[in-house]
């Protein structure tokens, strides 16, 4: 007997009832993975979209590049495939991310080394540098598109996903970094593309394995053996690489969190200043440019046997002082903190400008309610039906104080701009239906003004 818990448990998670047809479900998948036609120029269009916007530095375009990339297609169908036991759509989802991702990368190449801006922003940087929250993104958004590309009903899932899970932005960094010749850049990137995809792949495996799907069958009982050790074999090569990724990304970004957490609390000293840190996983490395007091010897011994209680017990700290230590890798250092933090102030400056706008649309609101009148826009169409000439049309509260005791005055004021002079009898008129439209006991002032 099943408990009623249970039950409404298993009820709430179904999701085979509002899954398509796996007919359907198939044609979807086959059509996503061809890239010929439709999907070929659509790729092309997507990678200069997103090799312009990550050369302007501009996030609008590079999201519109990642809604319009066909590359979830091939990912989907290795993942579907592997969980299906299809062998050839396995076969071809990978033989198609093969040609799409190399396409990418060539064209995104040959943008980069004609465009005259060959600056990294800070977009074409965030993608260079992998972290512990992008094998999460994929793997959860890999789910959440793969539970929203099995339904009946279209959704903005996918899309969703699409955004989540950037894809074709590394692969168009891998392209800057072959075109500049910036092998860091390029290493990084494709690291990134190599984790969206294999997490991608096997969330999709996963979920279509739960789903009650319909498994190729074979003829040959000795064929269908081999194809499930291929297909499993296919599946653990997905999982391993990608677990391992996961838990080196995990090691780097927590070394990186311990160096970071290092230098600014042993190193920020009274009247020493920190003006570059360089942090280097793969060499266990801390080297830092201080400015400012020099530290003498026994104070450095001091800092350095610090290094086990942040569990750095490995890591090699290089203190440099004095800013003639200053080279090449620390101006790169200074440029990237710049532009971050030229970003960070730029978001806080939109979003300190859109909260007063809001502000200001909440007053006027508030105004225009006070008046007894309709919105401005509303009440422009409701002036232009008797009178055509006006095209502007601006609507407030004028409150004038009074001296001593006396209560001030308020007065609604309405102000019109017109293609042609009003003349003076029409705009009293206009002035008595105002003040009858207004229905209180405010007075309403008509300005006016001609065409400029």
């Amino acid at each position: 007997m099943e408990l009623p818990f249970f039950r409404w448990f298993r009820t709430r998670f179904d999701l085979a009832h509002d899954m398509a047809e796996p007919a359907e479900i198939v044609a979807d998948v086959e059509a996503g993975i061809a890239f010929k036609g439709t999907n070929l120029w659509v790729l092309f269009f997507a990678i200069l979209v997103a090799s312009v916007g990550l050369n302007v530095n501009s996030t609008a375009v590079i999201i519109g590049a990642m809604l319009i990339s066909p590359l979830m297609g091939p990912i989907v169908g290795v993942g579907f495939g592997a969980a299906t036991s299809n062998v050839d759509l396995v076969r071809r989802g990978l033989k198609n991310l093969g040609i799409a991702a190399g396409l990418s990368v060539l064209v995104s190449a040959l943008y980069f080394r004609l465009t005259p801006l060959t600056d990294a922003g800070s977009e074409l940087l965030a993608r260079t540098t992998p972290t512990t929250w992008d094998v999460a993104i994929a793997l959860f958004g890999g789910a959440a598109g793969a539970i929203g590309f099995t339904r009946r009903e279209v959704s903005n899932v996918v899309p969703g996903v699409s955004i989540a899970t950037a894809l074709m932005p590394p692969l168009c960094t891998v392209g800057y970094g072959l075109a500049t010749a910036h092998w860091a850049f390029m290493a990084g990137a494709f690291y990134l593309f190599c984790i969206n995809a294999a997490f991608i792949s096997l969330a999709m495996f996963l979920v279509a394995r739960i789903l009650p799907l319909p498994h190729f069958e074979f003829e040959n009982p000795r064929q269908a053996r081999r194809a499930k050790v291929l297909f499993w074999s296919v599946a653990v090569l997905t999982a391993v690489p990608s677990v391992w990724l996961a838990a080196g990304i995990v090691r780097r970004t927590t070394f990186e969190h311990n160096a970071q957490q290092f230098v600014d609390e042993e190193l920020n000293l009274p009247g020493a200043y920190v003006v570059t840190r360089r942090i280097e996983y793969d060499k266990r490395a801390i080297n830092v440019l201080l400015t400012g007091r020099i530290l003498t010897p026994a104070q450095l011994r001091a800092v350095r046997a610090r290094l086990d209680a942040y569990h750095l017990r490995r890591a090699q700290l290089t203190v440099r002082q004095g800013l003639a230590q200053l080279d090449s890798a620390d101006a790169r250092a200074l440029r990237s903190s710049l532009l971050e933090d030229v970003r960070s102030r730029n978001e806080q400056t939109l979003a300190s400008y859109d909260a007063r706008l809001a502000q200001l649309q909440q007053l006027l609101t508030q105004q225009a309610d006070q008046t007894g009148l309709p919105a401005p826009a509303t009440l422009l169409r409701e002036v232009q039906a008797e009178h055509p000439t006006v095209r502007q049309l601006g609507l407030s509260r004028l409150v004038q104080p009074a001296a001593d005791s006396l209560r001030a005055d308020t007065a609604v004021v309405v102000s019109l701009r017109t293609t042609q002079p009003l003349p003076a009898a029409e705009a009293q008129r206009l002035t008595q239906w105002l003040t009858v439209r207004a229905g209180t006991r405010q007075p309403v002032r008509l300005l006016l003004e001609g065409p400029k």
